[in-house]
């Protein structure tokens, strides 16, 4: 594919990808999201998303081979200081995509009895979001439900701490979580909700490994009541006396573990 050029930083192609980047609400109106950086620009080609346009610096056509096998609509070249207005790493390496989005169909979550599950309540830190869906990509987990509240999982942010795990862990946005987690409990699926509540059980105590769904909460204020009141069962990590709290991923990688530790 023959490559045009763009030198200047005001084209609106340029205004187009920064918008994307910085806009929840343009992501969601256009159903597309940019990438920086070669390994998740190829991961999310390979994930079937549909690579719309590919920004790229000379050097960076020349240095990596990936380049020219990604199929895409419109490559485009683009001068060091389009790149400079494009990147948002910190040591950028030339490569920018933008993708649509992948079929919520496909990347749906399915609610199986024996599926090991996990819930991510109002969480609010991005970095949080984008290490625990690369835990339960690393580790197996089969499905991640996300309330509506929560960071937008196709934000720069959260892409760059999932290194590629987004792409290959189902998951979805649930605008009612609530009704979600029951009809998890309709299939025969324990729900274990990560809370402090006087009837608590250590994690070590639940059956984790033949299905289950586990629901972590806000970082600083928790699960709501009306998530409580859907959980079978609220469960602890067991930590030594006067310890802080774990932050939201730690936890929910020693829940991740304990779900798929037979695996």
């Amino acid at each position: 594919m023959e490559a045009r050029e763009i030198t200047s930083r005001e084209n609106p192609l340029v205004k187009a990808y920064t918008k994307l980047a910085a806009s929840r609400k343009e992501r969601q109106e256009r159903g597309q999201f940019v990438t920086e950086g070669i390994k998740l620009t190829w991961e999310a080609f390979q994930a079937g998303c549909g690579l719309e346009r590919l920004f790229v610096t000379q050097a960076a056509l020349e240095r990596y081979e990936q380049i020219p096998r990604m199929d895409c609509r419109e490559l485009i070249l683009v001068s060091q200081p389009v790149a400079d207005k494009l990147a948002q790493s910190v040591n950028p390496q030339g490569v920018f995509g933008v993708f649509s989005m992948l079929d919520k169909e496909k990347a749906g979550v399915k609610m199986e009895g024996t599926g090991r599950l996990l819930a991510l309540s109002s969480l609010q830190d991005p970095g949080n979001v984008g290490t625990i869906l690369r835990t339960a990509a690393a580790l197996g987990v089969d499905g991640v439900l996300l309330s509506g509240d929560c960071p937008d999982p196709y934000s720069p942010k959260v892409l760059r701490s999932t290194m590629g795990g987004l792409f290959k862990v189902p998951w979805e946005i649930c605008q009612d979580l609530p009704s979600k987690l029951m009809e998890a409990k309709g299939v025969g699926i324990p729900v274990y909700g990560a809370a402090l509540t006087p009837d608590a059980q250590p994690i070590q105590n639940l059956s984790m490994e033949k299905g289950c769904l586990v629901v972590i909460g806000n970082e600083g204020n928790g699960l709501s009541q009306e998530v409580l009141d859907c959980c079978s069962q609220t469960a602890i990590i067991p930590m030594a006396p006067d310890s802080e709290s774990l932050n939201a991923a730690m936890a929910a990688g020693i829940f991740i573990w304990e779900m798929t530790r037979n695996r």
